[in-house]
């Protein structure tokens, strides 16, 4: 096999065993992004109010921070289907834990999505649904992934 052939098929190679998600990008404009959570928790006797924040979203950090300060993330299981990301989500903190599955869909300047968690905290269990919104609002505030709002 000559010299070219091999890099040839250790490309095609390389190609067929690349991430899927890495390979896809979502149709998003890079940027500064406010993003309006409303979350929904049964049980609770009111309608929590909606939350904003900002965050830095590109096209290689393209899942929203839905995290509280002082919790440790971690985002597994990424995949992009078009426009649409999906993701797990797992937090810790010094009060316990929350598991999570999400997705959005991206339309250029703007998202739909929502998320589904479990919290357990000090022995007991929550559910919650919190429902995203997002729009691009102009050029990044804070390094890409993270929330503006804590620079």
């Amino acid at each position: 096999m000559k010299k070219s052939q091999l890099v040839a098929a250790m490309t095609i190679a390389a190609a067929a065993f690349a991430s899927p998600a890495l390979a896809q990008q979502p149709n998003l404009q890079e940027g500064n992004w406010e993003i309006t959570t409303r979350m929904e928790m049964p049980g609770l006797p009111f309608q929590m109010p909606a939350q904003k924040h900002n965050q830095c979203i590109t096209k290689k950090e393209f899942v929203p921070d839905q995290s509280s300060k002082n919790q440790d993330c971690k985002i597994t299981d990424q995949k992009v289907t078009g426009d649409t990301v999906s993701w797990k989500m797992s937090c810790k903190d010094k009060d316990g834990t929350t598991e999570g599955e999400g997705k959005i869909t991206y339309a250029g300047k703007s998202y739909d999505g929502m998320m589904m968690a479990k919290m357990t905290s000090r022995g007991e269990t929550q559910t919650m649904k919190m429902n995203f919104t997002g729009k691009q609002t102009g050029p990044c505030k804070s390094p890409p992934g993270k929330r503006a709002d804590d620079y």
